[in-house]
């Protein structure tokens, strides 16, 4: 298995990342709140939603959202507060690429500020294929390797190499936070290319791509502050969307595949969308907050209301 980011082994408060970037937080809300605003449906996944960011993005159009998140200490600790907000989401602790689900359970997600520390893109798209329904919209968000800034630096070194579609990986030191072992946090800054054969290549169909962030600089925030940043944002996402200038790429898509199960009436029941993450076999629930796989026997429990079906 590829490494994981693990922000329970230095217990890392995702949220305090966001206290300095109300910029890229609205930028990111404002866009996202556009992708969702018509959609109507029921089983929602927000792969890495971590504390609930932008869980008011996509809420109101789905019956039953779901925030799956690796790290079980940031569930449980914002779990009172996303619930007052939020009411109908469910939280799942479990690895992105061993999703605890059936078959085509999904009929939207999205994974936004995650991508980066997917060690392996390839087995994670193949997971989500296998979760999502046909027709099913998932949008992508993914740091771009070659922004502007980045490009410009790259040719400063006369590093002709960094324009190849292959991820490049922060030097070691620079993101501690999450790291398994503590020698360095894994990110990744993917090519738009890169991530669109990924996605292409397991029957994602990209319908849009939006930059973001397109102002993300200290400097810039000094001289012009949030509120004029966030309209010049608005204005630059309609407009240059199409090139690679910003630090922040969004993929609106749509999963094209064959449906192996007939289609039925969904249910509403979270029990009849769970599956043993490891074999995918089908799981027994004889007492609240226990499971147990039919098939392989592994158990699962929940802790302070949350399942945890976290393995590796």
């Amino acid at each position: 298995m590829p490494d994981i980011s693990d922000y329970d082994k230095l217990n890392y408060d995702y949220s305090r990342y966001w206290q300095e970037r109300l910029y890229e937080n609205l930028a990111e809300k404002n866009l996202l709140n556009k992708l969702f605003e018509n959609d109507k449906g029921n089983w929602f996944l927000d792969v890495g939603g971590s504390y609930g960011r932008i869980t008011s993005t996509y809420y109101n159009s789905y019956k039953n959202p779901v925030i799956l998140d690796y790290s079980l200490n940031t569930l449980i600790k914002n779990k009172e507060i996303i619930k007052n907000r939020y009411p109908k989401v469910t939280l799942i602790a479990a690895n992105a690429y061993r999703m605890p689900f059936k078959e085509s359970s999904f009929e939207g997600g999205l994974m936004v500020r995650v991508l980066h520390h997917i060690e392996k893109p390839e087995e994670y798209f193949k997971e989500a294929k296998r979760v999502f329904k046909k027709d099913a919209k998932y949008v992508q968000e993914f740091p771009n390797k070659v922004h502007i800034k980045a490009k410009i630096e790259a040719l400063f070194r006369k590093d002709f190499e960094f324009f190849s579609e292959e991820p490049y990986k922060q030097p070691i030191g620079k993101n501690l936070e999450g790291s398994k072992k503590e020698e360095g946090g894994i990110f990744f800054n993917y090519h738009p290319s890169y991530i669109k054969s990924l996605l292409e290549k397991n029957s994602f169909v990209i319908e849009r791509k939006f930059g973001c962030s397109f102002l993300r600089s200290q400097t810039i925030k000094k001289f012009l502050g949030t509120d004029l940043m966030v309209f010049i944002e608005k204005i630059l996402q309609k407009t240059l969307s199409w090139t690679n200038i910003p630090p922040s790429i969004f993929f609106e898509t749509t999963l094209q595949k064959k449906e192996i199960r007939e289609e039925t009436e969904q249910s509403s029941d979270l029990k009849d969308i769970l599956a043993c993450p490891s074999c995918k076999g089908e799981l027994s629930f004889e007492k609240e907050g226990y499971a147990e796989c039919k098939k392989c026997n592994l158990k699962f429990f929940k802790k302070d209301d949350i399942w945890d079906f976290r393995i590796e």
